[in-house]
């Protein structure tokens, strides 16, 4: 899938004009991409569409949205992108309470390593994820990941008689969840680009 670029981000005030639609938009895809792994993780399939928005509201919030700004910011979104054939992720470590933050993190330790994977037709393609996958603390609460697919993986993830499932096989993160309807058909667009 193609980086966006500083010509593709809206200027804050037309940003305000498109703003409705575009949120709209970019919520029923996350709402659509969100995947709970048990009761401590939820998985978000990132796009194009979701990065744009999450751009578009930093630059609305910081109220800066000169091109040197804009390319700052799309030098770390466009981390989120998926490349070719590979889908992309946030995985959101849930934390009921602020003051429980270290505590829920501390139990949730090697979740970096071969915890989280994509099973198509049974066979495992493991989440890497942005940090050192030897780990042996968890010290964040957002991880960005990646399932990078062989040209195999990605075409029988698009055979709709393949079975495809999001795992979480950590002991706090524990499921699995069916990959499939229209969830399926929007990751199929993610590989397909």
């Amino acid at each position: 899938m193609k980086a966006l670029t500083v010509e593709e981000i809206l200027p804050n005030e037309a940003y305000e004009r498109e703003r409705p639609r575009m949120r709209k938009e970019a919520i029923e895809q996350r709402d659509l991409r969100r995947i709970p792994l048990g009761d401590s993780c939820v998985v978000v399939f990132e796009n194009r569409l979701t990065v744009q928005y999450q751009v578009q509201e930093m630059l609305r919030v910081e109220r800066n949205d000169s091109p040197e700004r804009i390319a700052l910011e799309l030098s770390c979104f466009n981390l989120l992108i998926p490349g070719h054939n590979e889908l992309s992720a946030t995985l959101l470590i849930r934390v009921p309470e602020y003051r429980e933050v270290d505590n829920v993190l501390q139990r949730l330790s090697g979740i970096t390593r071969q915890c989280i994977s994509l099973e198509i037709g049974g066979e495992p393609v493991y989440a890497s994820f942005d940090v050192d996958e030897d780990t042996l603390v968890c010290d964040s609460d957002v991880f960005y990941i990646r399932f990078p697919m062989t040209a195999e993986q990605a075409a029988a993830f698009r055979n709709p008689s393949v079975s495809v499932l999001l795992r979480g096989s950590h002991e706090k993160c524990r499921a699995e969840v069916p990959i499939d309807g229209a969830l399926r058909a929007s990751l199929i667009e993610d590989l397909g680009q």
